[in-house]
């Protein structure tokens, strides 16, 4: 029940920024769905061809262990209904964030076509990442910054945008996960593996959380003006 309260309060804010953002809806929904595509690819392709890691390198139960519906969380080691639901929400927001905040659109022009390398170099990172004896929050911290920064390299245009991003989606993030762990002020103690992390605590609640949310926020939020090859504008 708590993972699905924490569901809703990022559905609620995804829907805001859905609701004033008119100009910002294609890519929220377009960066939800893509996000979901790849870590639900990047899913399959982990039980192809690491089938038999040891549990205290998952993301369930070695990462965190909660309850989730019909507990398909625990039956297929970490992917439920609501990590489908937390990819589409959280892929949206990340989108806008940036624009958002700091008062900026779409541009309409789009630029020469460039080969996508950052999501290429991100799954490369996470791969070898993986290859190491360490829980697997680790390979999706390595994919956010490795494609943030290939992003950076090819379009110094959204170097901006990459950091600012990811500063911003960090605070939302944090905003969000304190506001629920207001409600739940055990969640972290009860459900989170923390032995099988760094150690490092902020605030309760692992350092590894902010790193994930810093690293996705600055690959996600300039992800649709990447792909689609389109630039920011000022509002």
């Amino acid at each position: 029940m708590q993972y699905i309260v924490g569901i809703i309060i990022l559905g609620i804010a995804w829907i805001i920024f859905y609701y004033f953002r008119k100009d910002l809806r294609k890519d929220m929904v377009w960066s939800g769905l893509y996000y979901f595509a790849i870590l639900s690819l990047g899913f399959i392709l982990l039980k192809l061809i690491l089938p038999g890691l040891p549990p205290e390198r998952t993301i369930v139960p070695g990462y965190w262990n909660p309850d989730t519906l019909f507990d398909l969380g625990r039956r297929t080691g970490g992917y439920a209904i609501e990590d489908a639901v937390y990819m589409f929400f959280t892929g949206g927001i990340a989108a806008a964030v940036y624009e958002i905040i700091f008062r900026k659109k779409l541009g309409h022009g789009h630029l020469k076509h460039r080969p996508h390398y950052a999501l290429m170099a991100g799954m490369a990172a996470g791969g070898i990442v993986g290859l190491l004896r360490i829980n697997l929050i680790y390979v999706l911290i390595a994919f956010g910054f490795v494609t943030a920064l290939v992003i950076c390299l090819q379009r110094r245009d959204l170097i901006q945008h990459s950091f600012y991003g990811g500063i911003s989606y960090l605070i939302t993030y944090s905003v969000l996960a304190f506001l629920f762990l207001s409600i739940y002020p055990d969640f972290i103690s009860i459900y989170y593996r923390v032995e099988n992390l760094s150690g490092f605590i902020l605030h309760s609640v692992p350092i590894e959380e902010f790193l994930f949310a810093l690293s996705f926020g600055m690959s996600w939020s300039p992800i649709y003006e990447y792909v689609k090859g389109v630039r920011d504008a000022n509002i």
